[in-house]
């Protein structure tokens, strides 16, 4: 097969172990020293902990960024391995990007309402989470279309391939509902600047984001399979459903114990106040802000 030699030793199954392996060992790699080195400056306050978490993050957010845009083309393109995009693995992570915020601002604001973190969350922080994820709703939608205008524009029959199988049966309706409820709903409820901080349009608007982030890996991945091209197997929706509840408690269990487990914020990184959107003196920028019982 010409079109799966043209990317070995990428789609084997060493090569699929080996990139899989890095890209996890990239992750934790990344978020076990940030970690690390934020637990080490709430203890002691050293200017070196501050120095080292801005080194990990300078080269992590490229090695994030590319592996999250690497993965989705790895993982998921390889299933249609004859198909070709330059912009998959962009769209992949502005997919991410979007759930994540979503994901953040939700967690977020239950943390507020539990007053657990009321001394550094204020309206000024979830605007800008908004914002972002207003920003994302945009750029996932630009890649997303920019990728089907190529493809279309093109219409060379390796390529055209992957949006005609979507097109047949229930395929076509879920297709309907991405637009409209992937970007459409999300730009309208989020565009005016006062909904942004309003919970009672984005907190609900977070869950339709991950039930959209669900339809969007359906569309992507059970088509390619020969049984599922004829519309989406409802009858499997529970299974899926199922597994995506595992994998979401599971990391939900490990999450809830490592954040009780320490203080809910860093309470010595210097530029906390700048974060807040508090003006201070720079002398004062050494002090560490004091923390209620409650926030403990």
């Amino acid at each position: 097969d010409r079109a799966l030699s043209a990317k070995w030793p990428l789609f084997t199954m060493p090569g699929f172990c080996i990139a899989s392996a890095m890209f996890f060992g990239i992750w934790w790699l990344l978020t076990s020293r940030l970690r690390s080195w934020s637990l080490k400056q709430d203890e002691t306050g050293d200017a070196l902990c501050t120095r080292k978490m801005r080194f990990h993050s300078g080269w992590g957010i490229l090695a994030f960024a590319a592996t999250v845009t690497l993965a989705p083309i790895l993982w998921m393109k390889s299933l249609e391995y004859q198909w070709s995009s330059t912009i998959y693995g962009l769209y992949m992570f502005a997919a991410c990007g979007w759930t994540a915020l979503a994901t953040v601002y939700l967690v977020a604001a239950l943390l507020q309402r539990q007053r657990i973190l009321t001394d550094v969350l204020h309206g000024n922080q979830f605007y800008f989470l908004g914002v972002m994820f207003f920003a994302f709703t945009l750029l996932h939608a630009y890649f997303d279309f920019a990728q089907y205008f190529v493809v279309w524009n093109g219409n060379i029959p390796d390529e055209t391939f992957w949006y005609l199988i979507r097109e047949h049966g229930s395929w076509w309706w879920i297709c309907m509902l991405l637009i409209f409820g992937h970007f459409f709903a999300p730009f309208i409820l989020l565009l005016p600047a006062r909904a942004k901080v309003t919970f009672k349009i984005v907190l609900p608007l977070c869950i339709w984001a991950w039930l959209m982030d669900f339809t969007d890996m359906a569309f992507n991945i059970l088509p390619a399979s020969g049984l599922n091209r004829g519309g989406y197997p409802f009858h499997w929706l529970w299974l899926q459903f199922g597994c995506v509840a595992f994998m979401g408690g599971l990391l939900a269990r490990v999450f809830l114990k490592n954040f009780s487990s320490h203080a809910p914020y860093p309470k010595r990184d210097p530029r906390l106040h700048e974060a807040m959107g508090v003006n201070v003196e720079p002398d004062e920028m050494a002090d560490t802000i004091p923390m209620r019982e409650e926030s403990l």
